[in-house]
């Protein structure tokens, strides 16, 4: 069965009602052109083209790389100037480092973007007579680098040797290693399944191999201490997992540098700390 719907226009009590309302039989309509403008996610403006922050909107976690409204991010200058022929192309940070240190003292991080896409490429405006937006292959700062020891990075290490670690790295491993979505991290074991957090029975001589790999030189300060002073080396687990031999997991670092590390301040009153300080640092 189907019905037909009356014709509104010549339905005869409506016309009544609508005279007596003194309403028009039609109504012209003007559509509202100004759409307010909707913001794209943030993953996604953080993997193309980046974000505009000012310092304050930047988190500094504990590991000491960044964060920016619960993502880990990369952070560099978009806007350069074209001197002549000349670009002097920025380094992209990963870490808060001495260098994002100094430019915040200064009053300049205002001129900072977040992205964190893996490509190695970031979108730059070269300034000079007009604007040149484009794609260009940024290396990472040496600073960042040493500031979260990437693979025994150290600022100390000759200059070709810096160089080498800085051309073989890549933004991937860093976020393998340093996942984007820090809301999605998750422990990888439960109560029951996680392992106990202690040295393994062969802790001395992973500890002993690892130190003379690394030439019993300390991963931060560059100190090389052998044979009797080599027991104010040690070696450190990055991650706190005490369980976690992997080298990738281990820093040799002396005594000194070893208590200035996130929750390790109490070696600082340690009898063999102080003798350190006095016998090396003074």
């Amino acid at each position: 069965m189907s019905f037909e719907l009356p014709n509104f226009l010549s339905w005869g009590s409506l016309n009544a009602l609508r005279q007596k309302m003194g309403a028009p039989l039609a109504v012209s309509f003007v559509p509202d052109h100004r759409y307010r403008e909707i913001d794209l996610p943030v993953l996604e403006r953080l993997q193309s083209d980046g974000v505009d922050v000012k310092f304050d909107e930047v988190e500094v976690l504990d590991d000491r790389t960044l964060a920016y409204k619960g993502y880990r991010v990369l952070l560099y200058i978009r806007d350069i100037a074209a001197i002549g022929q000349r670009e002097s192309m920025p380094r992209y940070h990963l870490a808060y480092c001495r260098t994002l240190d100094k430019m915040r003292r200064n009053s300049r991080f205002e001129r900072y973007v977040v992205a964190n896409g893996d490509s190695g490429k970031f979108q730059v405006n070269v300034i000079e007579n007009e604007v040149r937006t484009q794609h260009v292959k940024l290396n990472v700062c040496q600073n960042c680098l040493d500031e979260i020891h990437w693979n025994g990075f150290n600022m100390k290490m000759p200059p070709e040797g810096r160089l080498n670690v800085v051309s073989k790295f890549a933004l991937p491993d860093f976020f393998e290693k340093y996942p984007r979505d820090l809301m999605a991290v998750r422990p990888t074991h439960s109560s029951d399944t996680a392992p106990l957090n202690a040295y393994s029975k062969d802790w001395n001589e992973v500890s002993e191999r690892t130190k003379q790999q690394r030439g019993y030189r300390c991963g931060t300060c560059g100190a090389i201490l052998r044979q009797v002073d080599s027991k104010f080396l040690h070696v450190h687990h990055r991650n706190g997992q005490k369980h976690d031999n992997g080298d990738s997991n281990l820093d040799v670092l002396c005594i000194g540098c070893h208590a200035e590390e996130p929750m390790h301040g109490h070696m600082k009153r340690l009898p063999e700390y102080q003798t350190y300080i006095q016998r090396y640092r003074r």
